[in-house]
């Protein structure tokens, strides 16, 4: 090679090549809109998802709408009391046969009821809401107070000034007889008032406002079937039993749903007219 040549070479090996600068592709941050954005893009399949398939509940795995599960209630419980209550009369002492047959018709009755997809955990043992206690606040609360107490204590002249007093003091107490068995207490202190409560408040109240009825015509409407159930203690403890039906259909409503209170009201009442009744 030629001096030239070998020089040239030389001279090119000790210039430093030049090298491009590198090019880092930086994952630039997100900012926040972009993040919520892409989050509800995600979940908007989910969401749509759960809104296509609701999950199953008891209403609508009822066999009946509401307001037909409401109506055909009251004639089922009817008939499953008379029923039960005639059969064990058959097979039973007479002072044993009332409340076996009530227990009986009371577990029949709620069989029904979740073999057509209302559980009883859903009118009976549900969560109860707040109670609506607020209007004792009210300036005009001792008014109403004395007012309810009033009519309560003139439903029984009101009623015989209507039908007799000879006929509602009958009704109410009749007179003679022997001293009611321990049977008998157990039926109409424990669970005559708890099989009651349950149907004419629990269940007909909880039914009656899904099938969106006013509050009113639900109280009213229970008032009048509970003393239609006692129809056979003539026609002057109908007012006395309407009397009874709504003031625990008011205090059931107010309360929340609680059916303690319900239940307490209906003993206190039976306990009332057994004493009075052993007085006479």
């Amino acid at each position: 090679m030629t001096p030239i040549l070998l020089l040239l070479l030389e001279t090119s090996a000790l210039q430093p090549r030049s090298r491009l600068p590198a090019v880092r592709h930086a994952r630039e941050p997100r900012s926040a809109s972009t993040v919520r954005l892409c989050d509800r893009e995600a979940a908007a399949p989910t969401e749509a998802a759960e809104t296509a398939t609701p999950p199953a509940t008891a209403e609508s795995n009822s066999l009946l709408g509401p307001r037909e599960a409401a109506l055909a209630s009251v004639p089922l419980f009817f008939l499953l009391q008379s029923t039960t209550v005639g059969l064990a009369r058959s097979g039973l002492p007479p002072d044993l046969a009332p409340p076996v047959g009530r227990a009986a018709a009371f577990g029949l009755f709620a069989a029904v009821q979740a073999a057509s997809g209302t559980s009883v955990d859903t009118w009976l043992l549900r969560p109860a809401a707040e109670p609506e206690w607020r209007w004792l606040a009210a300036p005009w609360a001792p008014a109403a107070v004395f007012a309810a107490f009033a009519a309560a204590a003139l439903a029984p002249a009101l009623a015989c000034q209507l039908f007799g007093q000879a006929e509602v003091a009958e009704a109410l107490l009749p007179a003679g007889g022997p001293p009611p068995s321990a049977a008998r207490c157990l039926d109409v202190l424990l669970l005559a008032p708890l099989t009651e409560e349950a149907f004419f408040r629990g269940w007909l109240l909880t039914a009656s406002a899904r099938a969106g009825a006013p509050r009113a015509a639900s109280a009213a409407a229970s008032a009048a079937l509970f003393a239609l159930w006692h129809a056979g203690d003539g026609a002057g403890g109908l007012l006395a039993f309407a009397a009874l039906g709504g003031w625990l259909a008011v205090v059931y409503q107010a309360g929340g749903g609680r059916l303690a209170p319900c239940v307490g009201g209906h003993v206190l009442w039976n306990a009332l007219i057994l004493a009075l009744r052993a007085a006479r």
